[in-house]
């Protein structure tokens, strides 16, 4: 986790915005290739990745790891709930309040983090506790459960 991936009251309105704000950021400080941000959002949209959270709805765009240097997982906190398309389901939109991009760079590395994904999303308390989140190390500490193991 790095606090310049978490972005607090982000002005996005949709999937594509998200996910171009982050991709950006990931690409400046090194931590993708340039033709991330498309291949995130190609992805998007073949395999969607809202989830129905307790409470809170969350997305995790990502891709495959072709284009990564190093890992990290971003935070967007939107203004307003951004409409992702549901994983599984694609025909379904979400409101999501929760935005967590991910860049995994080795793939056995990206289902571990999937499982922990799942138990954050699991978790309505953490997910309400990040929500209201009014500061970045609110939103580390709430997420360090991701660094565990």
């Amino acid at each position: 986790m790095d606090e310049r991936f978490i972005i607090l009251d982000a002005d996005v309105e949709s999937a594509e915005d998200c996910i171009r704000m982050m991709g950006a950021r990931f690409e400046e400080y090194g931590y993708v290739k340039p033709g991330y941000v498309d291949a995130v959002l190609q992805r998007e949209d073949e395999l969607p990745t809202g989830l129905p959270g307790k409470q809170y709805n969350i997305a995790i765009p990502h891709t495959n790891n072709e284009l990564v240097i190093k890992p990290a997982v971003g935070v967007i906190l939107p203004r307003e709930s951004v409409a992702f398309r549901m994983m599984g389901m694609r025909e379904r939109t979400l409101s999501c309040e929760i935005i967590i991009p991910l860049v995994v760079k080795d793939s056995k590395q990206q289902v571990g983090m999937l499982k922990k994904m799942m138990r954050v999303i699991q978790d309505a308390e953490l997910l309400k506790r990040i929500k209201n989140s009014t500061s970045v190390q609110e939103v580390l500490n709430c997420l360090s459960v991701l660094e565990d193991e």
